[in-house]
């Protein structure tokens, strides 16, 4: 099942990947729809026609937790940064959490990043992606709440199948201090970003490693198929026996921190 024509998803250079998961492009080129599944992270957007003398504009979405459907037409370009969970209220602030599963465009995204200043008329996409990295990096490089970066960690290597209780556990705080900073770093609760992480796995583990639905279920830890079909409709939209032909499915890395799980 390949990722929509026109995607690449590639790593950036040393300097930024603490911060900045990966650099991604995506190039329509047949009117539709690429349906987009949410993945806890916010990406800074860059988005044009290429077909167009208009110039590009900002788009920044909220941390996701529901599928969306993007409308494309022939020669839409998207040139992305992905950001690392624990960096995305460097963008939003204390606002990110009400940010979750909207977006702001143009006007409205550039008040939040002034830094960002796009080019008159159009531009290659060297020149797009190099405008992102140099106009970020001064508020990207920064090194970010450490305590919540391993609870993430912890997430990830676990594929979502920790409690609450016991990721708070491992940092000696009480459920509810890890809620609060995990919402003011990520903008989603730990529950919903483990739950996001259990579901990328179990899908994966269907699209990629071909398991049939049960054994998914129990490898992903989920209580039975049925569950395992709830979150796919909640997060994706669709059941595990009926996955759209085209999916987006970049790869979602661990956040950097050395611990022992």
């Amino acid at each position: 099942m390949p990722l929509p024509a026109g995607y690449r998803d590639r790593q950036l250079s040393p300097r930024l990947t603490r911060s900045v998961e990966a650099f991604w492009t995506h190039r329509a080129t047949a009117t539709g729809t690429s349906l987009v599944l949410p993945d806890g992270r916010c990406d800074i957007i860059l988005r044009y026609n290429e077909l167009s003398p208009s110039p590009p504009h900002l788009v920044l979405p909220g941390p996701a937790t529901r599928a969306f459907a993007v409308p494309e037409q022939p020669g839409d370009c998207w040139i992305g940064l992905r950001l690392r969970p624990s960096y995305s209220h460097l963008i939003w602030g204390d606002g990110l959490a009400e940010m979750q599963d909207k977006s702001l465009r143009q006007s409205d995204a550039q008040a939040i990043l002034p830094e960002i200043t796009l080019p008159t008329g159009p531009a290659s996409p060297r020149q797009l992606a190099r405008l992102l990295q140099q106009a970020l990096s001064p508020r990207l490089n920064k090194v970010q709440a450490p305590d919540v970066t391993e609870v993430l960690d912890l997430i990830h290597h676990s594929g979502g199948r920790l409690p609450v209780p016991r990721l708070a556990g491992h940092l000696s705080l009480s459920t509810r201090q890890l809620q609060r900073r995990f919402a003011h770093t990520v903008g989603l609760s730990p529950k919903i970003y483990a739950q996001l992480v259990q579901f990328h796995r179990a899908l994966r583990l269907i699209r990629d490693a071909c398991l049939p639905l049960s054994a998914a279920s129990f490898e992903a830890g989920y209580c039975d198929q049925s569950h395992m079909t709830r979150a796919f409709k909640r997060f994706g939209g669709f059941t595990p026996a009926d996955l759209p032909p085209n999916l987006t499915l970049p790869q979602l890395h661990l956040a950097i921190s050395h611990i022992d799980v």
